[in-house]
């Protein structure tokens, strides 16, 4: 046993692949680890079942039941962690720790989550100036309501949000950890556990077995939170609350330092009773107005199948997966633990389809306003014409043996497309006035579905930063001086590999540095990058992100400093897919839509600097078809462009 924690397995224990290295965390219902995964040669965080209250380790390391009457407690529990692992398993997303595999071993049962480098809000709270500044604050909230508002459309609930359940990595970005499903599943199943809830944090409701739970509860919760960041401590617990309510609004106490449309929210979410609380994640944001961005978030990914539980003698994880934007080195102290998630709810559900339902009666009984509104409302800060630039991640036979290299040409600067000159119109007659209305509604439409498009395709462009994120960490590690099995081949033209090598092959981490200046790192199978990894040409042209038999293929950054950044899909180097593309220098120029073999095809939106913004259709990367454009000052104007150029206009 540790130091840490007397129940805790020593360091250096096997589980199958993982090498036990740290206690980073422990509480009633499990403690957690720090592992290494040595077939990947990354770190996880492995979180173990182990119920002290009834269950304990004996020295041969197996987790059994204090005695025989807590031994159907405890098979029931380690079964409600199994069914939360399963269910958080198959989904993804930004601020919410991934679930990458579950097994059973010693007697018990653990899951395999990513390892999340960074500190606790509880740990930053726990700083001489305890409480955060009002951007931490606004980025705090926001991540909080994209994790809540995936969790509940899932179906699920979190139950335990408390400032130690929120990891902030080190780019800032705030994830939630350690879901209470199963401890509140064993609160009403035996009343021998402690600690169910966290008084000062959890709702009202949470203090009674049957007390009626849903999204409003996980809000009370995370407002609790944000509370304590803004005022440096939390409010009062909820038991205290009955009857004489001793809580003072942070509108009042806290006017002089936030906005009050966030203190308002935070507030309101803090109400006492329920009901009087915003009754799902969509009605508490629209509170925060203008001080939380008012967006569709990321649909949360949902893995098809059923996840299958590992072998205890064989537990593998896939890459990692995970958004930050900088380069990180070997954590030394991360926290991660998790709990299975909360029994599946139709409440969410059926709020989401009634709010479907109200919306549809609205829209279609106020179709000609809405039509009005979204033709004069000002547009989406969004994308002119790009050149399209040769791909990252082609295969490179000569330089590097049995590995294709990324080898794309120097990218250039695109020309800025000129401002449409309107054409000259015939006076308004009858014929000529049905003609420009049409020439209006075909191009409102097409603009509509540009900003539709342009809205997945910014959401693609954040999930490529992510992912961009992990390749960086990814190459981070595989450079390490003390990366484990690494080995040295060297090959013709003076270039190069050191990392790790199975079978004479590169697999594992590495990095190859080419006789031609380019150097690649990441994660390696069959003497190819597959997986996550960077590249950096001879041009200092950049992509980080995912590979597939050494070609830039998937989520990921392409960027040439100070010339072009482009965020999204790509398929062998190009732009495929979704994505967001733009330029460095000025005139700033911004695509985002669909893409074709780098080019922009469809429906998009294109913004040249602040003179104007075009939202319709493109090919070939050029303006073509309907669509509208507005220039600096806010005039628009509705027309038809054929290989960007303006041939058709209406005022």
């Amino acid at each position: 046993m540790t130091a840490e924690h007397e129940q805790a397995l020593p360091v250096g224990t096997r589980l199958g692949d993982y090498r036990l290295d740290a206690v980073i965390g422990h509480g009633g219902f499990g403690i957690t680890y720090r592992a290494f995964d040595t077939q990947l040669a990354k770190f996880v965080a492995i979180k173990e079942y182990l119920p002290v209250e009834f269950a304990m380790r004996r020295p041969d390391g197996q987790v059994v039941p204090r005695g025989s009457r807590f031994a159907d407690d405890f098979a029931w529990g380690r079964e409600r962690f199994l069914d939360e692992a399963r269910a958080l398993a198959r989904f993804r997303h930004v601020h919410i720790v991934p679930v990458l595999r579950y097994f059973e071993a010693n007697g018990t049962a653990y899951t395999v989550m990513e390892f999340e480098d960074g500190s606790s809000v509880a740990q930053l709270l726990r700083q001489p100036n305890r409480r955060m500044q009002p951007d931490e604050v606004r980025r705090l909230a926001d991540g909080l309501l994209a994790g809540l508002g995936a969790v509940h459309a899932q179906g699920f609930l979190h139950r335990d949000i408390k400032p130690s359940n929120i990891i902030v990595r080190r780019d800032g970005v705030p994830i939630l950890i350690d879901f209470g499903a199963a401890r509140q599943a064993m609160g009403g199943r035996t009343r021998t556990l402690t600690g169910i809830l966290t008084p000062q944090y959890a709702p009202i409701e949470q203090y009674a077995l049957d007390g009626k739970q849903g999204p409003w509860s996980d809000i009370y919760s995370a407002a609790s939170v944000l509370h304590h960041a803004i005022a440096g401590f939390p409010p009062p617990d909820a038991a205290s609350r009955v009857g004489n309510d001793p809580y003072r609004p942070l509108a009042v106490t806290q006017a002089d330092r936030f906005d009050s449309g966030l203190l308002g929210a935070v507030d309101r979410g803090l109400a006492f009773a329920p009901d009087q609380r915003p009754q799902t994640i969509e009605a508490w944001r629209v509170l925060f107005g203008a001080a939380l961005p008012i967006v569709e978030d990321a649909p949360t990914e949902r893995l098809s199948g059923a996840v299958q539980a590992v072998p205890s003698n064989g537990p593998r994880l896939g890459g990692v997966s995970r958004n930050n934007d900088e380069l990180l080195p070997l954590p030394s102290a991360g926290t991660v633990s998790t709990e299975p998630p909360a029994p599946r709810s139709r409440l969410g559900i059926g709020l989401t389809l009634a709010f479907v339902a109200l919306a549809a009666v609205g829209l279609w009984n106020f179709q000609p306003q809405l039509r009005a509104l979204i033709a004069g409302a000002p547009k989406v800060e969004t994308p002119a014409e790009l050149p399209a630039p040769t791909p990252i991640g082609q295969p490179n036979e000569a330089t590097l043996p049995a590995t294709p290299a990324p080898t794309p040409a120097p990218t250039t600067s695109p020309t800025p497309t000129p401002a449409p000159t309107p054409a000259p119109t015939t006076p308004q007659t009858s014929p000529a006035g049905a003609a420009q209305k049409a020439l209006t509604d075909q191009a409102q439409r097409a603009a509509t579905e540009a900003r539709a498009m342009f809205v997945r395709a910014d959401e693609a462009s954040k999930a490529a930063r992510a992912i961009a994120g992990e390749a960086r960490i990814a190459a981070a590690r595989a450079a390490r001086p003390d990366l484990e099995n690494s080995e040295r081949l060297t090959y013709d033209g003076g270039a190069s590999y050191v990392g790790q090598v199975v079978g004479g092959k590169r697999q594992g981490l590495g990095v190859a540095e080419l006789g031609n200046g380019e150097r690649q790192a990441g994660e390696w199978t069959d003497d190819r990058l597959n997986g996550l990894g960077t590249v950096r040409l001879a041009d200092d042209t950049r992509y980080s992100g995912q590979w597939r038999d050494g070609q830039s293929t998937g989520l990921g950054v392409r960027e040439k400093p100070g010339a072009e950044r482009a965020e999204g899909n790509f398929v062998a180097g190009r732009l495929e897919g979704l994505a967001v593309r733009r330029t460095l220098a000025e005139p700033n120029i911004v695509q985002g839509g669909e893409f074709h073999a780098d080019l922009l095809e469809g429906p998009g939106v294109e913004r040249v600097g602040e003179r104007e913004r075009y939202e319709g259709g493109f090919k070939g990367g050029k303006r073509n078809g309907y669509g509208q454009v507005t220039d600096a000052t806010g005039k628009m104007q509705s027309g038809r462009w054929a290989d960007g150029k303006l041939v058709e206009s209406a005022p």
